[in-house]
């Protein structure tokens, strides 16, 4: 006597793959929530920048984040910060962690641009220190920090 030959079984096999699809659909509608798309930046408000991975690693690609407003990072050999800026900023202030007291002095756009800045180091940081952002852009401000292991020669 075949298995096949049970009419329970033939109909439990031809049922249980719709059942199982019907299931996965019915879970998905269940728990679907509706994706709003982020609001715009309010003037006066404040937003945070997240650190992206790269900064964590020596000679990695630095940079900071939030949705759609990005911020590119990098130090030339001279010791000058660059900032790179997916939307045009009104002006940036930079500052390190290790200079609590000091207050954070603005980076100057290049060539008269508003997505490219450069800020120029009194002293050359410390890799283990704490690179603090503030960028201004249609009157609302992003704010961040970064770890500037980014800035270490990589081993090669």
């Amino acid at each position: 006597m075949s298995i096949l030959s049970n009419k329970h079984i033939v109909t439990a096999l031809l049922v249980a793959p719709l059942l199982a699809v019907l299931a996965w659909f019915g879970a998905g509608q269940l728990t679907d929530e509706a994706v709003e798309s982020p609001a715009p930046a309010e003037a006066g408000s404040s937003y945070p920048l997240i650190e992206r991975s790269g900064c964590r690693y020596p000679g990695g690609d630095c940079g900071l984040s939030n949705e759609d407003f990005k911020l590119a990072l990098a130090i030339t050999p001279e010791g000058e910060l660059r900032l790179a800026s997916a939307v045009p900023l009104d002006y940036v202030l930079v500052g390190l962690a290790s200079a609590a007291g000091d207050a954070p002095a603005p980076a100057q756009s290049l060539a008269g641009e508003r997505n490219r800045w450069v800020y120029r180091f009194p002293a050359s940081p410390a890799s283990d220190d704490r690179l603090r952002v503030v960028a201004v852009a249609g009157g609302a401000s992003w704010f961040g920090e970064a770890g500037l292991t980014f800035t270490e020669p990589t081993d090669q």
